[in-house]
């Protein structure tokens, strides 16, 4: 088993063998690395996500408001890389959308969370 099968297992058993965004259970699950640069995954930036997350991360300015509001409920996650991922699309979406200015301002970040929020690339993906 090579590290990035590891991590996968780590992470799957984490998620529940859920989609750690729209909790969706018996959908293919992929790693995500937030940071696309990096050549080798860490499991504390990587998430398992469902397909329909996935291209929903990719796509997020045509996304519905409900589709919007399902991927920020990441927020509310124990989980500090789903909650930095759900803050970073709030964060993208503030301008537009009076609830998400809201739900910003009612959040409390950590020092871990804003780290890693620092570390969120969407350059390569």
């Amino acid at each position: 088993m090579d590290e990035k099968q590891k991590i996968e297992k780590e992470l799957l058993e984490r998620a529940d063998s859920k989609c750690e965004l729209c909790k969706a259970k018996g959908e293919k699950l992929h790693l995500y690395d937030v940071q696309a640069s990096e050549k080798d995954p860490m499991i504390e930036k990587c998430l398992m996500l469902c397909d329909g997350c996935i291209k929903k991360l990719d796509n997020l300015e045509n996304l519905s408001e409900e589709e919007l509001k399902l991927i920020v409920e990441g927020v509310w996650s124990n989980v500090p890389i789903v909650k930095a991922l759900g803050v970073h699309v709030l964060r993208r979406i503030k301008d537009k959308y009076y609830w998400a200015q809201n739900l910003e301002e009612e959040l409390y970040l950590d020092e871990e969370t804003l780290d890693l929020l620092d570390m969120i690339d969407f350059s390569d993906k």
